[in-house]
């Protein structure tokens, strides 16, 4: 990818023009057809691996939010080429069929305009890009082939469950092991890895570079120039005020999703749902102090999912939630002999999205609204928390369960996918029902909440996107 400067951006017209760089806008660009001409615009600079571990994390995104839900919320998000690829945990599970089928099945909610089935070719295509590592989830969640490398090495509490239900099984990871990076050091400091064995933009470029593209980094899209339903590029502004338009025959708007609606927003774009339904998982940490299980020894800091609260069951009335097994960093308790005598578990809980969940301009810049999360979340915390003990094959002398936490770093909605501009924004490749030139990428276009973790079905709808591009 070659750089470009911002008046070299604005002398010519452009096949296509993405905002971002991080998952979708990547994967986007990567399935694009060879001979075009791309322009990725990225607010944020070049930060190198070794940049960031010599001098720590880029500039986080500190976003304006009214929260009136009484509990502390955060919105997790950060501005350098690769955006959060750089700073995500690496686990990668596909959503499961039902995900899809909310409405149809459970009565709540709305259906997706795409089905498992639909997905299945590109998320391999993606598995086998980042690498993936994992399997023996094929009677939960069905696939074609095998992961592109095995599972890591369970920790000694994942043997144990693993013996107890076929409903325990292993994480499937961007974390290495095996393949082009080197393989887990198991440090628990994942955030930004030591030893790079986690998938990121960054040491995943060669893989997705496009031959004709081009970055213009330090500058924000602000506005797309709509005209008869079509857009005919964009307005963008530097970090030392210069601004200019760009343009393009297609846009493809790659941020994320407070990013992204306000984009629309500020482009006049009018839709119904346009900025609302912002939401992503309910989370909390358990530890369950066990009579005989001991932790630790496991090949990556999270080993295993557990799917007691996920696959098959009803989903009318309580969130479905997934389990993840955590092997580092450590958390030991402090009776002699029983120090390893520990199972953390992280409990994703899925939300049902809520319009007065939103995101809304004021003077010219997003603002958050966050009214809390759903009864139906809550009432999927609790279905967890009850069921919690009769799925842990041990003698549990103590269960610490903590309140949902601040952040899964997971900004989903305000822009969602449907057959209708009448209840959602984008149709099922992701193209503004109002103009069809327009891509409207990433985790902002799930109309529902999965309780799997977003970054392998946000690239692959990118790239079922891209197919649709001549």
């Amino acid at each position: 990818m070659r750089r470009i400067s911002l008046d070299q951006a604005s002398s010519r017209e452009w096949d296509v023009i993405i905002a971002g760089s991080s998952f979708s806008a990547m994967f986007f660009g990567y399935g694009l057809p060879p001979d075009l001409n791309i322009l990725f615009v990225e607010k944020g600079v070049e930060y190198s691996h070794a940049d960031q571990i010599e001098n720590g994390w880029a500039v986080r995104e500190a976003f304006n939010q009214r929260n009136s839900s009484g509990l502390k919320k955060n919105w997790i998000a950060f501005t350098l080429f690769g955006g959060n690829s750089n700073y995500w945990w690496g686990n990668v599970p596909r959503f499961h069929p039902d995900d899809f089928a909310l409405n149809s099945k459970f009565g709540v909610g709305m259906d997706w305009p795409i089905s498992y089935q639909d997905l299945e070719p590109f998320w391999e295509r993606v598995e086998d890009i980042i690498e993936v590592a994992g399997g023996e989830n094929e009677h939960i969640l069905p696939r074609r082939k095998p992961l592109p490398y095995p599972p890591h090495t369970p920790s000694r509490a994942d043997v144990a469950l693993r013996a107890s239900s076929p409903l325990w099984v292993p994480v499937s990871s961007a974390t290495s092991n095996g393949g082009s990076r080197p393989n887990c050091c198991v440090n628990g400091v994942c955030r930004i890895c030591p030893i790079d064995a986690k998938f990121t933009v960054l040491n995943g470029f060669e893989k997705l570079a496009h031959p004709r593209a081009h970055c213009l980094f330090g500058a924000e899209v602000r506005t797309l120039d709509i005209e008869g339903g079509r857009a005919t590029g964009v307005h963008v502004k530097t970090a030392d005020g210069a601004d200019a338009r760009l343009r393009g025959d297609i846009v493809a708007l790659g941020t994320n999703g407070i990013f992204n609606a306000a984009i629309l927003q500020r482009s006049g774009v009018r839709n119904e749902a346009l900025g609302k339904y912002l939401h992503e998982q309910a989370v909390i940490n358990v530890y369950a102090d066990t009579a005989n299980i001991k932790g630790f020894f496991g090949g990556t800091s999270e080993t295993g999912h557990g799917y007691h609260f996920y696959h098959d069951i009803d989903r009318s009335t309580a969130a479905a939630a997934l389990i993840e097994t955590v092997n580092a960093p450590a958390s030991i308790r402090r009776e002699r002999g029983k120090w390893a005598n520990r199972i953390h578990m992280r409990i994703a809980v899925e939300d049902m999205p809520l319009a007065e969940n939103r995101v809304f301009l004021e003077e010219d810049e997003p603002v958050i609204e966050w009214t809390g999360y759903s009864d139906y979340a809550k009432r999927g915390v609790e279905r967890v928390k009850a069921g919690l003990p009769d799925i842990i094959p041990d003698t549990i002398e103590h269960l610490e369960v903590s309140d949902i936490l601040p952040s899964d770093a997971h900004i989903q909605g305000t822009h969602r996918m449907g057959l209708s501009a009448d209840d959602s924004v984008v149709d099922d490749r992701l193209r503004l029902h109002s103009a069809q030139n327009v891509f409207v990428l990433g985790s902002g276009a799930f109309p529902t909440c999965s309780p799997a973790n977003p970054s392998l079905t946000l690239s692959a709808l990118a790239l079922r996107a891209s197919e649709v591009v001549g």
